[in-house]
């Protein structure tokens, strides 16, 4: 009787030298290895894509010899401090050999103090992230400059008769006379207590309106100063809703008309 027999798996092949630099070498991020003296060891070839310098240019030079200068000091105290078995994150700067400057992330590990490679670590561009963040912060920070300037009132605000202030704008002391932090969340001094009593019930009414068809407002009312003075202002609002359409609040700006 003839004994069947599943095929067996063959064994793996070993892959060979030139395969595992060809492999090294197609990664989308730079494998580093360095010695105790931050030289580096060995590097693969995405090296140059964000440095602009050949990896054979690279090779047995200190890896701070390519770091901008703010950075080293931190890098070569984090280096020098690195333990076998421990593994750590930092952000830097490269200076690539045309002038710009590419931003990276570092995950370095310690191997074993008599390891031909004592220190290795993976490192990847991550420059358009932080270039993205900038252009947020610096867009924040000009749109901050602009509303402190803008005399208008910013404001985010409870759906009550005395409109809590839970945002106010810096510009609320040019328009009332008050500073932000006696406007929010505050029971006595509120939007509310500013409107004019003869304009306080249209304004609320008109505003429930907006809420429960879900549209935009435009009112003119008349406000009282911190120094009692009576101006007329224009607000321009909106109602702030969660998923089920609940109104959470209303926000919008006040200006001065007259």
């Amino acid at each position: 009787m003839a004994i069947l027999k599943w095929p067996g798996r063959s064994k793996p092949t070993q892959p060979s030298e030139q395969q595992l630099w060809q492999l090294f070498n197609s990664l989308n991020d730079v494998v580093i290895a360095f010695d105790h003296r931050h030289r580096i060891l060995t590097v693969n070839e995405c090296w140059q894509k964000i440095t602009g310098t050949p990896v054979s240019e690279a090779l047995d030079n200190p890896l701070t010899d390519f770091l901008h200068p703010e950075d080293i000091s931190g890098c070569e105290q984090l280096f020098d401090k690195m333990q076998p078995g421990k593994s750590e994150l930092i952000w830097f700067r490269l200076l690539h050999t045309s002038g710009e400057i590419r931003w990276c992330e570092m995950r370095i590990q310690s191997i074993k103090h008599d390891s031909l490679y004592p220190l290795s670590a993976t490192l990847c561009d991550i420059t358009p992230q932080v270039r993205n963040e900038q252009v947020r912060e610096a867009n924040h920070r000009s749109l901050q400059s602009l509303v402190k300037r803008l005399p208008a009132m910013l404001y985010r605000s409870r759906n009550n008769l005395s409109w809590t202030m839970e945002y106010v704008s810096d510009g609320c002391e040019l328009l009332t006379g008050y500073h932000a932090e006696e406007l929010l969340n505050q029971s006595q001094i509120c939007l509310g207590s500013l409107i004019h009593p003869d304009d306080a019930e249209t304004v609320w009414d008109d505003v429930q309106i907006a809420l429960q068809t879900h549209s935009s407002f435009d009112l003119n009312y008349r406000i009282l100063k911190k120094n009692g003075d009576e101006i007329k202002v224009k607000d321009r609002g909106r109602g702030l809703y969660s998923e089920s359409g609940m109104v959470l609040g209303v926000e919008g700006i006040i200006m001065q008309t007259g």
